[in-house]
């Protein structure tokens, strides 16, 4: 039997698997892409053979990958245990692509394979265009675990060559495009983004990420927003705020300047007047606010996060109420089952983190309100998720900022159209806090604010009506906008 006969035997079965057309079940599709993966580690298949299978399972892994994130974003935090396995056996695939598209670039290297003009740079792209993937669905997942990832994305950029300098219209194939996308996906902290925001924020940086800078030497200004890699480490980029590579060990520095310029750019045109669509900004989400997400971006890009309070351990138990429309209820007495049993693990004195314990957490996003309170008679603190991790099936970890001591329930409404007037929505009025604002504040579902002035109706103990005149807009999430508000003694 001749060598490329027994190749052809041993990679018969995947090669039909790859063929066929794709099952109606993704899950079932994901099973199938390890399994059939698990085959191609056979010794015995030779560089030909594989590099043909490593190619075909590219487009099948990206079509697959297609159709299950979507999935994912529906079914919400934290995943089930199909679903997460599906996830976590997904990403591990994915990597395994990328993997196979580092061994054939070897084989390239060791004159295995028949060199092609830009070949190794194409099988580099797409080995990176897998772990960026891989890293967004794990995201989606709420689970941070990509063993391997970092050191594979470094071995598949160097090997394709630092001197590469691709033009904005070939940025989309290159290996230096592909590696910039996902580096700069990798310096955001995206378990304090909404999943709507994470699929958002992946599109956007098909239209930017070219513009990150990379370099083999620290920036010259303490100043610069800058990030660093180390080949063969296992982190995440690092920002150099917040840590600083070891002493002698060669590093990749990144440098986001120019990111949050064009970011900055494109603020002040939708400021200015101009729709999304104009800029070639991606579609919009539900749950998605451009210019809020946007300034967001900028912020991390310009001025990369580092911890200002300290964080102290802990181990209590606390109530849990998660929601504007549930804490509502539960401020008016009328609620009481929705209260779950979760653990604070850490806190710090601007916010906690704490772990689901007990009943159902579902529906679960950065940028929703959280109220926790100790004890059944203790007062509701109120808080908005800045992050969520979820590492294990149907267990979910929060990471909370403390907006306010107490609340009230109230409906407002802004002022609309005659023809389109606004509708009246459940909020909470936060009092004036001298450590957070000057003014009390109305904390309440995105897209409430549309003009300066809106009706305010309490019913608690008795009837109250007030006009109330907005002052500043102090945050805005996917779920939640907070606004310091005056009442207006000169109601209109």
């Amino acid at each position: 039997m001749t060598t490329a006969a027994a190749e052809s035997g041993t990679t018969a079965a995947i090669l039909d698997w790859l063929a066929a057309q794709p099952s109606g079940s993704t899950t079932g599709e994901i099973a199938q892409l390890a399994h059939q993966l698990a085959q191609l580690a056979d010794p015995t298949i030779g560089p030909a053979q594989h590099h043909r299978c490593i190619e075909l399972f590219y487009s099948r892994s990206l079509r697959i990958a297609s159709d299950f994130k979507p999935r994912l974003i529906e079914a919400g935090l934290p995943l089930d245990r199909t679903a997460y396995d599906s996830a976590k056996r997904l990403c591990e695939s994915l990597n395994a692509i990328a993997k196979g598209f580092l061994r054939v670039t070897q084989d390239v290297r060791d004159g295995a394979i028949r060199p092609q003009r830009r070949l190794v740079e194409t099988l580099a792209a797409r080995g990176l265009r897998m772990l960026s993937e891989a890293l967004e669905i794990a995201a989606l997942s709420g689970s941070f675990d990509t063993s391997g990832l970092w050191p594979n994305a470094m071995a598949l950029f160097e090997i394709s060559g630092l001197d590469a300098s691709p033009s904005e219209a070939e940025a989309g194939e290159s290996a230096q495009f592909a590696f910039k996308r996902l580096a700069t996906f990798g310096c955001l902290q995206l378990e304090r983004l909404s999943q709507n925001e994470i699929a958002w924020v992946g599109d956007y940086l098909n239209r930017i990420a070219s513009l990150l800078q990379i370099g083999t030497q620290a920036p010259a200004s303490a100043d610069t927003p800058s990030y660093w890699l180390v080949a063969g480490s296992d982190t995440p980029p690092q920002s150099l705020s917040r840590a600083q590579p070891a002493s002698g060990t060669p590093a990749l520095y990144l440098s986001t300047a120019a990111l949050a310029k064009r970011v900055g750019e494109h603020l002040g045109r939708l400021e200015a007047g101009q729709q999304p669509f104009e800029l070639n900004l991606p579609k919009v989400a539900i749950g998605v606010q451009p210019m809020a997400l946007l300034q967001r971006l900028r912020f991390e890009w310009a001025i990369p996060a580092k911890r200002e309070q300290p964080r102290r351990k802990a181990r209590y138990p606390v109530q849990a109420c998660t929601g504007i429309p549930a804490i509502w209820k539960i401020l008016r007495g009328e609620g009481n089952a929705q209260a779950q049993e979760w653990e604070v693990v850490n806190e710090s004195p601007g916010g906690f983190s704490i772990l689901h314990v007990a009943g159902i957490a579902d529906n679960l996003s950065a940028g929703m309100a959280v109220a926790l309170r100790t004890q059944e008679d203790a007062a509701w603190t109120i808080c908005v998720v800045r992050w969520i991790r979820s590492e294990i099936p149907s267990q979910v970890e929060l990471g909370l900022q403390v907006v306010s001591t107490g609340a009230t329930p109230v409906m407002v409404g802004f002022r609309g159209s005659r023809e389109r007037p606004n509708k009246m929505v459940p909020a909470l009025v936060l009092p004036a806090l001298p450590a957070l604002r000057h003014h009390p504040a109305v904390l309440a579902p995105t897209g409430t604010y549309t003009s300066r002035r809106f009706a305010l109706v309490s019913d608690l103990d008795r009837v109250y009506v007030a006009q109330g005149r907005l002052l500043s807009l102090d945050m805005q999430t996917a779920s939640v906008e907070l606004f310091q508000f005056e009442i207006d003694p000169y109601p209109i």
